[in-house]
């Protein structure tokens, strides 16, 4: 999603402070991370190979991540129970990618 003036204006009627400003350049690989959600992207990274991945002859198929092997980099790392959720939502965002650009 793009972060544009109207959203940041949303936002802010909400109350929520601490907002980047708004930018997107179609051509950059770069993108913006809102701080509220920077200990859960940084898990997300953290947890890179903790998929669990399927392969045969169909080629491979990702199931999601090992919820196991996900408890111990989160533990180990320190991050806050509330990460797990928000790792769950990435992880099925990811899924739907994925499985788009393999059909």
């Amino acid at each position: 999603m793009q972060v544009d003036d109207g959203l940041l204006e949303d936002f802010r009627a909400m109350g929520v402070t601490n907002l980047p400003e708004p930018s997107f350049d179609a051509d950059d690989d770069m993108f913006d991370v809102l701080s509220t959600n920077w200990d859960s992207f940084c898990a997300f990274l953290d947890c890179a190979t903790q998929w669990r991945i399927l392969g045969g002859l169909a080629g491979l198929s990702w199931l999601g991540l090992d919820y196991a092997g996900v408890d111990v980099v989160l533990r180990r790392r320190g991050y806050a129970d509330k990460v797990f959720a928000d790792l769950q939502l990435m992880e099925r965002a990811a899924l739907e990618v994925i499985r788009e650009a393999q059909a």
